[in-house]
């Protein structure tokens, strides 16, 4: 952008150079206008000479200029926009890079941060390596000093072991005190990390209390839809089970109807006659019927007296039907002699009066048609009939009933698949459960595990302060 700006800059003094402003309005009749070209706050001003008019007038040297101008500029256009895309793309890096320096940065904290653990610690084995040795040195020291001592004067060597005491037991007082001190800090870092660890416990337990109680809701939910979908489950078997029934009685009944429209011929007036003679051939000829027989006749009873009633009502239903085909004729009749305009007829006259004849053969052809056609059905006609209405209810009520049957079993298809997709749900639940359950029992015994390290260490530091207190009281 720097580059850019500077060659503007270049551009724009070399054309004030080459012609000023008084060169431009030397005339009186002209006025300048502006030329303004813009690009990312940069503008460059090109004064023009016109007339008042507003034609511009340009000599040709001047033309070339603005040509080479616009030109340059146009260039310097395309440049700025690639000048821009490696702008962003270098602003890009150097944000990548910034996230790396401060990644980098982190690591080298905590890389520092080890390292300078790591040197306290090794410091403190130092110092506790170095009063060893030192009281190795002065156990040695003491055992050859008493062995001099006892071999010099009693009185002069036991001041000088009195004063390398003291020393020792100086130097001895301050590693001490170090150590009292790196143990209380550590004894403060176990109770803050113990502190810590029972309020995730408590966390981790009030979790587990509310997926208990989600778990018990979704449980008990379960538990209602299955009963409700038992509950349904049963009612509809009960109505399967009488549909069934009910079918099975249509399949009878219509088995039953079947045989007397067979057995019909036998229960005839000419058989009813002879049955007692037949029965009385029959009773000399054999012995007394056992009870299958007589149930057998008397179901063959039954079966005749149920065809004679249903014949009975057809035969009435007949007679109602006749008895209204006579009074429409009668009717018909009767308008027939009140208006004699509209019969056709052909009068012939007498001596002793009027005789009227109807000449319409049309009216006796459909009268005898119509006699003929209203003779009084037979029997069999009438109980067939009768069969085939009943058949035809019989399988009404049969389609019905297995529309509805489907209808069940549909509805039970997709009560067994909510069925499933709530056992389903129910043994994710159990897994959820288990797998939270081994997670709680995880951080219990990292709980116990981590307690017992404490109360152990906790019970050396106080071992090792009452050795020190001890130290220091036998020391002072």
């Amino acid at each position: 952008m720097k580059c850019y700006t500077s060659n503007i800059k270049k551009l724009w003094i070399h054309f004030i150079s080459q012609r000023t402003l008084k060169d431009i309005s030397h005339r009186s009749n002209c006025k300048t206008s502006n030329i303004k070209f813009k690009d990312q706050g940069v503008i460059l001003l090109l004064i023009v000479p016109s007339r008042m008019d507003g034609s511009a007038e340009l000599t040709a040297t001047q033309h070339t200029k603005y040509q080479k101008l616009a030109s340059e500029y146009s260039k310097l256009r395309a440049r700025a926009g690639v000048l821009r895309n490696a702008v962003l793309d270098e602003q890009s890096k150097g944000e990548s890079l910034r996230e790396q320096l401060r990644q980098s940065e982190t690591a080298l904290r905590r890389s520092e941060q080890e390292v300078d653990s790591l040197g306290f610690r090794n410091r403190q084995l130092e110092h506790r390596v170095a009063a060893l040795q030192d009281e190795i040195a002065k156990r040695e020291g003491r055992t050859k000093t008493d062995k001099e001592h006892l071999r010099k004067h009693t009185l002069a060597g036991k001041s000088d072991v009195a004063v390398a005491d003291g020393v020792g037991d100086l130097g001895q007082d301050a590693l001490i005190f170090e150590e009292l001190q790196k143990k209380i800090m550590e004894n403060a870092n176990l109770t803050t990390m113990v502190d810590d660890k029972e309020r995730e416990l408590q966390i981790y337990s009030e979790r587990l209390l509310n997926l208990q109680q989600m778990l018990d809701k979704r449980n008990t939910d379960f538990v209602e839809s299955e009963k409700r979908f038992r509950r349904d489950f049963e009612t509809l078997q009960k109505r399967n089970t009488e549909l069934e029934n009910k079918l099975v009685d249509a399949i009878s009944m219509l088995g039953s109807e079947d045989a007397l429209s067979v057995s019909g011929s036998d229960h005839t007036p000419l058989h009813v006659a002879l049955q007692p003679h037949d029965q009385s051939t029959t009773l000399s000829t054999t012995s007394v019927p056992t009870a299958e027989e007589r149930i057998c006749n008397l179901e063959k009873e039954m079966f005749h007296w149920r065809t004679q009633y249903e014949i009975l009502k057809c035969h009435e239903a007949v007679m109602l039907k006749d008895e209204k085909n006579g009074m429409y004729e009668n009717n018909v009749t009767f308008s027939s002699a009140a208006n004699p305009e509209k019969s056709n007829c052909s009068c012939s006259s007498a001596a002793a009066g009027l005789m009227v004849k109807y000449c319409s053969t049309e009216t006796k052809s459909a009268r005898d048609s119509y006699k003929e056609s209203t003779l009084p059905p037979t029997k069999e006609q009438l109980v067939y009939n009768s069969f085939c209405h009943k058949f035809e209810n019989l399988l009404k009520s049969k389609y019905i009933a297995e529309s509805r049957i489907f209808s069940y079993e549909t509805e039970l298809e997709h009560f067994q698949i909510c069925l499933e997709n709530a056992t389903h749900e129910l043994k994710a639940k159990d897994e959820q459960m288990e797998s939270i359950n081994q997670a709680l029992k995880m951080l219990e015994e990292d709980l116990t595990t981590t307690r017992i390290n404490y109360d152990e260490q906790i019970s050396v530091l106080t071992e090792q302060v009452i050795n020190l207190s001890e130290q220091l009281a036998a020391s002072k």
